[in-house]
C-alpha cells in the first residue's frame, strides 16, 4: 500500500519553495504518493464559531477537500515560518477548519506521524515548539527532528533524507 503524505505550506514564497523541495526528495527516493497543500491558494475566513455557523455551507466544498486529504493522509509535514514567536494565523486558522468539519475534531490529526519544516528568518525555534505542542495536542506524533531552512542555512538534502527516511517508517 503506497503511503499518503500531504504537506502544508503556510505561504507561496520560501516554505511553499521547501514543500516543493521536500516533495522531490520523497518522489525520488521514497515509494509514496505526496500532495501540497498551499494555504494562501485557500481564502478561509477567521475561524470562529458565528462564522463556522454562518459560513460552512458557502466554504464546504473547500473545508471537505482539505479534511478529506488530511484524514486520508498516513503523514503531515507543515512548512511555516516563525510568526511572532508562534505559529503563523494562517495555519492555526486551517487546523481550526478542519478540527471542526469532522464528527470528532482530531480525525485528521489523531495517530498522524508529523514533520515540521520551516524557512524563517531565523532558527524558527519558537514556531517548532509551538507546532509540536499543537500537533501533539490534536493526537499527532511528531518526530523529534525537524526541517530548518533560513538565509544562513541552505537547505542541506542528505540530511533531509535522513529525516525523512525516519518519518516514513513510521507511516501506515
Amino acid at each position: 500500500m503506497i503511503k499518503k503524505i500531504v504537506i502544508v505550506s503556510a505561504t507561496s514564497n520560501n516554505n511553499f519553495n521547501l514543500s516543493k523541495k521536500i516533495k522531490e526528495i520523497i518522489i525520488e527516493d521514497f515509494d509514496c504518493e505526496v500532495q501540497i497543500i498551499n494555504l494562501e491558494e485557500y481564502h478561509l475566513p477567521l475561524f470562529t464559531e458565528k462564522v463556522f455557523d454562518s459560513e460552512k455551507k458557502k466554504y464546504s466544498k473547500t473545508i471537505e477537500e482539505l479534511t478529506s486529504t488530511m484524514v486520508e493522509s498516513s503523514g503531515i509535514i507543515f512548512c511555516a515560518p516563525e510568526y511572532n514567536g508562534s505559529i503563523p494565523p494562517i495555519v492555526t486558522n486551517f487546523i481550526a477548519w478542519v478540527s471542526m468539519s469532522t464528527k470528532y475534531w482530531r480525525d485528521a490529526f489523531n495517530e498522524k506521524v508529523a514533520l515540521i519544516g520551516t524557512f524563517s528568518g531565523g532558527a524558527g525555534g519558537k514556531f517548532l515548539s509551538s507546532m509540536k505542542l499543537q500537533l501533539e495536542h490534536l493526537g499527532a506524533i511528531v518526530m523529534p527532528r525537524n526541517i530548518i531552512v533560513n538565509n544562513n542555512t541552505p537547505l542541506k538534502p542528505d540530511s533531509v533524507k535522513k529525516i525523512l527516511k525516519k518519518f516514513i517508517k513510521f507511516l501506515n
